[in-house]
């Protein structure tokens, strides 16, 4: 079902605090009956934090039976810095989750893998770091699958996917924090507006990788069918609590890798206090 550049590159795990200078060269994978171009971007900050526990990373690239087979995976993790070993587990997020894209099986619905792959490894982190039932470390989940022309994806926390199309940008996912469940409760008649955006605590996660209790995966249930020239971004919030869809819109009409560079510029040029790590991904379809 599901099926970098031209030299031999193992998978890649963002660990740079600077902005990537390098370019991509363009993809291209034969899918049964069709074939497809990409091309890729990244960009990474550690703002005015003293650490980076954003990790990012893609499916091997240059591997033509993989990508023929199984596509491509995109996959963003920001550490929760509240709790210890951010970078641990944002790293082992990734790293779970490039293992897990290229042992999917043909047989079963991916959005039930996606969402039961996710659910372990919560699991297991909590296992490595929770202690008397509280989570002792935490990281978001953004994990993109593309194969010919259909995405899918799983995310958990309040990491975002964005797809931009006609120049305008649609998110895809949810954010799973405190705000968006009293919105909710609003919606159903509880509760208020203004205590949903105003409450202290809005922007506390209530699903993440490591958590207690996993109850919110943004699982796509179907693969969302790919027009050509549209652009996939995800981001981490340090990005897209510092810059407006606008200003993200307005970078995506540009190359992948120069789209992520400048929006990353432009975020760490507004020097807002207590910048949090920033790290923006870019793929194009065509």
């Amino acid at each position: 079902m599901f099926g970098r550049k031209k030299k031999k590159k193992a998978s890649r795990i963002g660990r740079t605090v600077e902005i990537p200078r390098e370019s991509q060269e363009p993809v291209k994978v034969s899918f049964p009956g069709m074939e497809a171009e990409f091309k890729f971007g990244n960009a990474q900050h550690i703002g005015t934090r003293k650490q980076q526990e954003d990790s990012f990373g893609f499916s091997d690239l240059s591997d033509a039976e993989l990508l023929s087979r199984r596509g491509i995976c995109a996959v963003l993790s920001d550490g929760m810095g509240g709790l210890s070993s951010g970078r641990e587990v944002s790293e082992l997020t990734v790293l779970r989750t490039l293992e897990f894209f290229k042992t999917m099986s043909d047989k079963e619905p991916v959005c039930l893998q996606m969402k039961a792959f996710a659910a372990k490894l919560c699991e297991q982190v909590f296992h490595l770091y929770g202690k008397d039932r509280r989570a002792g470390a935490g990281a978001t989940l953004v994990a993109v699958f593309i194969y010919g022309n259909s995405l899918y994806w799983c995310t958990a926390g309040d990491s975002r996917l964005y797809l931009f199309r006609g120049g305008r940008l649609y998110q895809m996912n949810e954010d799973h924090d405190y705000k968006n469940r009293l919105l909710g409760r609003y919606i159903r008649g509880e509760g208020s507006f203004e205590e949903a955006v105003s409450h202290p605590q809005k922007d506390a996660l209530t699903s993440y990788i490591g958590c207690p209790l996993m109850e919110e995966t943004d699982v796509s249930r179907f693969g969302f069918v790919l027009q050509n020239g549209d652009k996939i971004l995800m981001v981490t919030d340090g990005v897209y609590n510092a810059l407006t869809e606008e200003e993200m819109a307005g970078r995506m009409s540009k190359d992948p890798q120069e789209a992520c560079r400048r929006m990353i510029m432009d975020a760490a040029s507004k020097n807002l206090p207590g910048q949090d790590n920033m790290t923006a991904m870019a793929v194009s379809y065509n």
